[in-house]
């Protein structure tokens, strides 16, 4: 799952890695590194990537 969030995420300048809480991702600029979400599901992390396209 993971890997296809990042595939997506990539497109668009952003970054998603595994928060410290299961089933849970962190979305980052790759730009700059700042925290764009914290601790979203899947679900989540690709409303907020479409919302970046």
């Amino acid at each position: 799952m993971l890997e296809d969030l990042n595939k997506k995420a990539k497109n668009v300048g952003l970054h998603v890695a595994d928060a410290k809480k299961k089933k849970l991702y962190t979305v980052r600029k790759v730009k700059n590194g700042k925290l764009v979400a914290k601790n979203v599901d899947a679900d989540e992390a690709l409303k907020i990537i479409k919302k970046y396209k």
